[in-house]
């Protein structure tokens, strides 16, 4: 297909990028890989300093960090940091590496759609309200499926945790939209056509990244294709990330006020089933608002090569050509006229107008020769009548400065002006002769008019009554 009639899902989005090739995806993936790992190599000796250089417990976080507990304010604060740093990495490498735009890894328009994540976010809220309704009413119904409460007692790191779930949560759920919704997806979509390949191969990474039962495994995959879907549904990561955000910080917000246990690893078959209506309902509005508002699905394709301009056609190169002008700017029947010899944006449109009937600007005279009319017949002399006399009979031409006698018609105005038809130099034809014959004058030069014959063969003289000839003056 041709690919300026080319449109790409947001899947197929590294291949918009004119310079992609099949292996750069992997080389994105590894340099952000490697940029990964020094940023948390560093993460981690600020961290090391921080807590050497403050009065901080050690031996108590060295034992939250071996246990990965969530609900110690500095594991959490470092795990989400840890995770958020996924975001700089490969937005280093996709600078480096493509594609580019980076903003293609948000969505088709090259950008984050504002307007529509704050309408997902609104619409997450509302619909993870409602499934946290469901949610309490199933725990009164059925106890044993209910979310276990929180070991955390103590309050004193309350607002630490509430802090870091309103803030910095949002952006550990993008991280990972990021990297498994955005570079895996348009990474597996730059080799696989169909979007099931981009939407369901990054599934097990997903899950294998959170450490829970099979159950609780089967809750992750579950969002994960629902997360994929969405983006390809939508055209961008916004949805994902609203939902994902969403369902995150309500979860964590509920760990910091000892509601769950954001430690607990055990899935439930109940919380499996809410997890599925929950991302079915949020799934078929956030589609119907992305219809209603005309969220766009697709990018279209690179403009294709332009068709180049016309250089200007050198003199002599084609038939028709003007003489006098070297890119030959006029064509008979036969010979395509040439579009244009200049550069449109290098002229004003107040000066030069819009409609393209300008001047070509001035440029080195072409080394081809000049084009010169094709030569054609000589045209035959004019035939006019013979002069007249008063009573009509013929007689010659009277001779310059003698009495003509007045004819019955003025043919002066007729003839052809003295000198020849076009001027001279190169590139111009010499001109047509005068046709000679009876009553046609020879031309006649400037100095025989400014001294014309006396008639009786003796040479002009001055006032003085000397000779004006070429006698030596004295």
């Amino acid at each position: 297909m041709d690919q300026l009639d080319q449109h790409y899902a947001y899947h197929r989005l590294a291949r918009s990028w004119p310079q992609y090739r099949w292996w750069k995806p992997l080389l994105t993936g590894l340099l952000g890989l490697a940029f990964y790992l020094a940023l948390t190599v560093l993460l981690l000796v600020v961290g090391v300093v921080a807590a050497l250089a403050t009065s901080a417990d050690t031996q108590r976080i060295m034992e939250a960090a071996e246990a990965l507990d969530l609900s110690n304010p500095v594991i959490f604060a470092f795990t989400l940091v840890s995770l958020i740093l996924m975001i700089p990495a490969l937005g280093m490498a996709t600078f480096i590496i493509g594609p580019k735009p980076i903003g293609l890894l948000s969505s088709v328009a090259g950008r984050i759609r504002w307007r529509w994540l704050v309408t997902c976010v609104v619409t997450a809220i509302a619909v993870f309200l409602a499934s946290l309704l469901v949610s309490t009413l199933l725990t009164v119904v059925f106890p044993e499926d209910g979310p276990a409460p929180s070991a955390q007692q103590d309050t004193s790191a309350l607002w630490i945790l509430l802090a870091l779930s309103l803030l910095a949560v949002p952006f550990q759920a993008a991280a990972e939209e990021y990297v498994f919704r955005g570079y895996l997806m348009q990474a597996i979509g730059g080799w696989l056509r169909h979007p099931a390949f981009a939407i369901l191969l990054p599934i097990p990474l997903f899950v294998l990244g959170h450490g829970y039962d099979p159950l609780g495994q089967a809750d992750v995959a579950v969002f994960a294709l629902f997360a994929g879907w969405i983006t390809w549904r939508t055209g961008g990561l916004e949805a994902a990330i609203a939902v994902h955000a969403i369902n995150n910080m309500t979860i964590f917000v509920l760990g910091a006020v000892g509601v769950v246990d954001v430690n607990n690893t055990e899935g439930s078959v109940g919380g499996l089933v809410v997890s599925v209506a929950t991302m079915a309902v949020t799934a078929a509005v956030i589609v119907r608002l992305a219809n209603r508002r005309g969220i766009g699905r697709t990018r279209p394709g690179a403009a294709g090569p332009t068709a180049a301009r016309p250089d200007p056609v050198p003199a002599g190169a084609g038939q028709g050509a003007h003489p006098g002008f070297p890119g030959g700017m006029h064509a008979v029947a036969g010979v395509p006229v040439q579009v244009r010899s200049w550069d449109p944006t290098q002229y004003g449109t107040g000066r030069h107008g819009t409609d393209g009937h300008v001047d070509a600007p001035i440029t080195a005279p072409s080394a081809a020769p000049l084009v010169q009319h094709p030569a054609g017949p000589t045209p035959a002399p004019l035939q006019r009548p013979a002069w007249q006399d008063p009573f009509g009979s013929p007689v010659d031409r009277p001779r310059a400065g003698a009495a003509q006698p007045a004819p019955g018609r003025d043919y002066t105005a007729d003839r052809h002006p003295p000198g020849p038809s076009h001027p001279g130099g190169p590139g111009y034809p010499a001109g047509t002769p005068y046709p000679s014959g009876p009553g046609y004058p020879a031309a006649t030069s400037a100095a025989s008019a400014a001294r014309p014959d006396s008639g009786d063969g003796q040479e002009a003289r001055d006032d003085d009554g000397d000779r004006s000839g070429d006698e030596p003056g004295r």
